[in-house]
């Protein structure tokens, strides 16, 4: 992270970085979500199903252990939680160069013989025309230990924060990721209740293109605006905190993070301690 772009994601609450994946990389990467797509849907209705605390209904791949709730309805999402679980075409974003380059600095530093920080987030996230995402988090809710953003002895320090990887352009009418800029530093509280996403006090729509990511501390009050084309929208989602903050995705909130042999047996000893690392253990 540049001392430009250290600057402004501590002005903002989040950082738009461009092309911070090659285009063979994002085009891999979107056949491959069309393709966990297509499987998701496939295997609803034979899955296994349950609600979560947090509300939604999901189901589990018996082949791969993904979990996954929503549907392709206009106006709705399907969200793919534990993408890395199906077939090798992820892997590359556990610790992807890149992106460690950026969160590196901004997390809070290691104890000694720890690990610095470790993935509790994985979706694939995929809006349809017509769908929107409200707007969340920003004060009171960034006061929450777990999402704690500080700057201290010139150095910011995060408890969580967030990696969107764009797979496609995304335009004002197709549903651009918004956020309140400066809204992890707030002291009061949203004051227009229930208001549409796009007329929320100070939001701002961040258009992207293909490869393109963003990323921001928890803390920063963020949604999506209306997708209001007819391109269904594709983004991976990757969350990064301490190493002893449990799984944060929400079919598994606050539980020990989901892996399977498959998975451990291909990855690299620094990835399996992204997604393992020694203060947990896998379930």
């Amino acid at each position: 992270m540049n001392e430009t772009q250290r600057y402004l994601f501590d002005l903002q609450g989040f950082l738009h970085v461009p092309g911070l994946l090659t285009p063979d990389e994002t085009r891999r990467t979107l056949d491959a979500t069309r393709e966990l797509e297509v499987h998701a849907l496939a295997c609803h209705d034979r899955s296994p199903k349950w609600k979560s605390v947090w509300g939604p209904e999901y189901w589990r791949s018996e082949p791969h252990g993904y979990f996954a709730h929503g549907s392709n309805e206009r106006g709705q999402t399907l969200m793919v939680e534990d993408f890395w679980l199906y077939p090798a075409a992820f892997d590359f974003l556990i610790g992807h160069p890149a992106t460690t380059a950026l969160i590196d600095p901004i997390l809070a530093p290691a104890a000694p013989g720890t690990t610095a920080y470790s993935i509790n987030n994985s979706e694939v996230r995929i809006r349809y025309p017509g769908n929107q995402t409200g707007m969340h988090m920003g004060f009171p809710a960034n006061g929450a230990p777990k999402y704690r953003y500080a700057f201290h002895e010139n150095r910011i320090t995060c408890m969580m924060v967030r990696m969107i990887y764009f797979l496609h352009d995304v335009g004002p009418e197709q549903g651009v990721t918004c956020f309140v800029p400066g809204s992890h530093l707030a002291h009061l509280p949203m004051p227009v209740a229930g208001c549409p996403v796009e007329r929320e006090p100070g939001v701002v729509g961040i258009p992207v293109k293909a490869g393109d990511g963003i990323l921001f501390t928890e803390a920063c009050r963020h949604g999506g605006f209306p997708n209001n084309s007819e391109q269904t929208r594709y983004t991976l989602h990757v969350g990064y905190g301490p190493p002893f903050l449990p799984s944060q995705n929400i079919s598994t909130m606050d539980e020990p993070p989901q892996v399977t042999d498959a998975l451990l047996a291909r990855l690299t000893e620094t990835q399996r301690r992204l997604l393992v690392p020694r203060r947990r253990e896998r379930i």
